[in-house]
Formats: C-alpha cells, structure tokens, sequence
C-alpha cells in the first residue's frame, strides 16, 4: 500500500463510522415511526416505550450497591496499607466483596419491606 494513502484511509475511517451511525439511526427512528403510523392506522394502540414511573426497589438497590462499593475501596485501601497485599487485589476484592454484600442487603431489605406489606393488605 502507498505510505501517501495510509493518513487518507486513517482520516476517512471516523468519518464514514460516523456518517453510518448516524444515518442507521435515521433509518431506525423512520422505520419504528412507520410501524406506529401502521399500528394507528389498523385501530392498534403503539405501546409505550418507558413507563415513567420510578421504581423504588432498584433505587434501593443501586443506593445499597453504591454504598457497598464505597465501602469496599474504602476498606481496599485500608488493607492496602495495612499489609503487604497488591493495591489493585486489595481494592477489586474489597469492592466485589462488599458490592456483593450491598445486593444481599438490599435483598433481605426488599424482602422485609414486601412482607409487612403483604401483611397489610391481607388485613
């Protein structure tokens, strides 16, 4: 291959990558608007793509997670400096392990939350 044509094959590919990505979602957004157009057009309701309500448990979830995962580079770092262990084993098993811990937590928390409610509305 020509060493003058390597730079213009370089600069082409990102610009082609981008043209393409961009007319696929074009052609995308077109194609579900004509299949809602259609569904409307036959007495169809389109159904709806997100529902706009937030759910609490995975709010909780993703807070127990998070607070796991400070935690565990909290307690990463302290094993770190406290022994002799390498700073990335420390730190990736802290954050797994107490990550972990958080989505236990949160389990047995959802658990506990539907069990009253259940309760309550058998009453």
């Amino acid at each position: 291959m020509d060493k003058t044509l390597i730079p213009l094959v370089a600069l082409l590919i990102p610009i082609v990558g981008t043209i393409g990505v961009f007319t696929m979602i074009v052609f995308l957004r077109k194609y579900e608007n004509d299949e809602k157009m259609a569904m409307i057009a036959k007495g169809i309701t389109p159904p709806q793509k997100f529902s706009h309500q937030i759910n609490p448990s995975h709010s909780l979830r993703w807070g127990f997670v998070l607070v796991g995962f400070g935690v565990g580079l909290l307690m990463g770092s302290l094993l770190e400096k406290v022994t002799e262990i390498d700073d990335e084993v420390a730190h990736f098993s802290m954050i797994f392990i107490f990550g972990g811990l958080g989505l236990l937590a949160s389990y047995f928390y959802q658990m506990n939350v539907d069990k009253k409610n259940n309760i309550k509305n058998n009453d």
